[in-house]
């Protein structure tokens, strides 16, 4: 804990920084001139302006330390301010001549126009170059009722309006709830395989091609329509047979990188969710690349082309991604 610092120390040394620097010295220039920290002051005194006050300085302001002030000592200050100035004051004159500064004005009435306005200076007199008056409007809580006023720039595209975070959340409770929540939104969609109906989300729905009730469903329409000559590996269908050892090594890999994206970690029971699919298996050089490296009529090395470090597990996003770059990406 700092060593407590004597109070008639404290007021010397405000004094002296008052005298060094010919005026008031706010906390930045205590801070910057003074023997002691501004801390000092505030745990001597509560606050750094008490210390001021007790050092009893000449024409002693109140500016610094973020202390709340009274409002109607606030618009007494303006009101005084206006008869020395013989007018309007302005921020600059408040700056220069008055007790406060602009900052306080700003923390209790929210700008130096509507200060202004509450002081009793006409609206005319402020209808000049550079004023901005607030705008502001009543308004009632859409939950509890309570009054209170805000900037019309605030409750711009707002239906409804709130005086706390409470009230926010018990009208949320209330409003969205059961078939009225938004994330409700779904659409019935038909299982491929066995002709249940289910609920998806619109967005989901819209990228698969097929949907099922679960995994095994999908199993089953798998077993019946990607099989034999309608299997995508199939040597019959075409330039890219994978080779006979394509689906045992496409195991391998997916059991190796533990069934999850190598580059987004998305498991294959939320590849399944999102997707409807299985995860893919992915060549790191391309299938159609060892066929550019062969005459025309020969097999690529299926052991090579299908090598354990030439596949890598993604989920759809990620293969599209992958797929898309013009250079080959590395994988771990």
């Amino acid at each position: 804990m700092p060593e407590k610092i004597p109070r008639e120390d404290l007021i010397d040394d405000i004094i002296r920084v008052y005298q060094k620097i010919g005026s008031v010295p706010s906390e930045y220039k205590y801070k910057e001139h003074g023997n002691y920290s501004v801390s000092a002051v505030r745990r001597e005194f509560g606050k750094y302006t008490a210390g001021r006050e007790a050092a009893d300085l000449p024409e002693c302001d109140l500016r610094g330390g973020h202390n709340k002030i009274d409002r109607e000592e606030l618009v007494d200050e303006l009101q005084r301010l206006g008869n020395e100035v013989g007018g309007t004051p302005t921020r600059e004159d408040m700056q220069e001549r008055g007790k406060y500064g602009e900052n306080p004005y700003r923390r209790v009435f929210g700008d130096w126009s509507t200060a202004l306005l509450e002081a009793g200076y006409d609206y005319d007199e402020l209808n000049r170059p550079g004023s901005n008056v607030a705008d502001r409007v009543t308004i009632e809580c859409t939950t509890c009722g309570t009054e209170e006023e805000r900037l019309r720039s605030q409750l711009k595209h707002q239906r409804n309006v709130f005086c706390s975070t409470d009230c926010l959340h018990e009208w949320r409770s209330t409003e969205f709830t059961g078939d009225e929540h938004p994330l409700t939104d779904y659409v019935e969609v038909e299982c491929d395989a066995c002709g249940e109906t289910k609920r998806e989300k619109p967005s989901v729905a819209a990228i698969r091609e097929y949907n099922f009730c679960d995994y095994d469903c999908f199993g089953d329409w798998a077993s019946e329509n990607r099989s034999g000559e309608d299997a995508h590996a199939w040597e019959g269908g075409g330039h890219h047979y994978r080779g006979p050892n394509w689906e045992s090594q496409k195991r391998k890999a997916l059991e190796r990188d533990g069934y999850e994206c190598c580059r987004c970690d998305c498991t294959e029971e939320d590849h399944f969710q999102q997707y409807g699919r299985q995860l893919s298996v992915h060549h790191i050089k391309p299938v159609r690349e060892f066929y550019a490296d062969i005459p025309d009529g020969d097999w690529p090395d299926f052991e090579v082309m299908n090598a354990l470090d030439n596949l890598v597990t993604l989920c759809q996003s990620c293969h599209k991604t992958i797929e898309s770059l013009p250079l080959r990406p590395q994988f771990n």
